[in-house]
């Protein structure tokens, strides 16, 4: 039996993305005289017709993609709606943005309201997606509406019918225990901010203990702090509350956010960055160079992440397989707060 071809297959014999390919079919957007002829002529030689379940061709298509977001307000959401907004362009394809401000009963009735607006895919970033224990009421509304459109996560939900594009929190928290261990005065690690409630936190503070262990350095619970603010305010509270039990030789702050917060502590205690105590965060985004010293920052090349995201949403929007779970690689990047003289 002869393989079916799909858009896939035109777009790679024609040197083109998918994403061209949609565009041609859709005739949504502008495409090259030169490109569109190629494309036309490949559907003709193989006879394609796209599976029903590319609702980019049918007319009820929106070519809507809806963001649920936990909080734009954090420089980390921002940054990856952004990304991902570029991307969807590329795709043909608008993005719907819906702020929940990790709000459970408005998760739920933003997501009807997506449905409502007939959505082609809908991406979840954070709120009930990242909580450690599935909430089965949420995880039932999102199957629900996955068996009628894709439904892309980061984090979490079991039984959901899910794609998943997440971190890899190991390889991060490695890169951040690899660049301490540059500097042998740095014994007393503290860890700052975020729930252990969190997905990607609990993962982090796992790896992180883990690592503490097989590096022969000592953990000192009375340092490792949570809050469930992960901003300002959360990172000034828990850093406040590690100084009470003493001074570490550096802290590791749960992303950019808590960080201004914990450099705001250290201040009002007199306490200088890096020469008093180093500082290491995650998320690496516009913060991380807007503050001094600059902050060592874990960042996720947020380009690649959105696009990892919306390509999985317009390949199931298109009846295309993607994996179950994608991860994004983090990079490490050095800068003054971590810089010992």
């Amino acid at each position: 039996m002869a393989k079916s071809i799909t858009i896939v297959d035109i777009a790679r014999e024609a040197g083109v993305s998918i994403s061209t390919v949609s565009r041609v079919l859709t005739g949504n957007a502008k495409v090259s005289e030169k490109k569109k002829r190629a494309i036309q002529e490949l559907i003709q030689k193989y006879d394609f017709r796209p599976n029903l379940l590319a609702r980019g061709l049918i007319t009820s298509a929106t070519h809507l993609i809806g963001i649920l977001a936990a909080d734009i307000r954090n420089p980390y959401y921002a940054s990856l709606f952004t990304a991902c907004e570029q991307s969807a362009n590329d795709f043909g394809y608008n993005m719907l943005l819906c702020n929940s401000f990790s709000d459970r009963v408005q998760e739920f009735a933003l997501l009807d309201s997506l449905a409502r607006q007939r959505v082609d895919a809908v991406i979840l970033l954070g709120g009930a997606v990242d909580s450690l224990t599935t909430d089965t009421e949420y995880a039932e509304k999102v199957r629900q509406l996955s068996a009628r459109i894709p439904v892309v996560i980061t984090g979490a939900l079991a039984d959901a019918g899910c794609v998943q594009v997440n971190i890899d929190a190991e390889q991060a928290m490695a890169l951040v225990m690899q660049h301490i261990a540059q500097q042998p005065a740095f014994q007393k690690i503290a860890f700052a901010g975020g729930s252990h409630d969190v997905i990607f936190t609990a993962a982090l503070r796992a790896h992180w203990k883990r690592m503490l262990s097989e590096r022969g350095l000592r953990y000192y619970p009375e340092l490792d702090v949570t809050n469930p603010h992960y901003n300002e305010n959360g990172g000034y509270a828990a850093m406040n509350e590690i100084l009470q039990h003493g001074k570490p030789d550096v802290v590791i702050a749960i992303n950019d956010f808590t960080a201004v917060g914990v450099m705001q502590a250290l201040r009002e205690h007199g306490l200088r960055i890096p020469d008093d105590i180093a500082l290491v965060s995650f998320d690496d985004t516009y913060l991380a160079t807007a503050v001094q010293p600059q902050l060592t920052s874990v960042g996720y090349n947020y380009m690649q992440f959105g696009n990892a995201l919306v390509s999985a949403a317009v390949q199931l929007i298109n009846g295309i397989a993607f994996p179950a779970e994608t991860l994004i690689q983090p990079r490490l990047i050095a800068r003054g707060s971590t810089e010992k003289r």
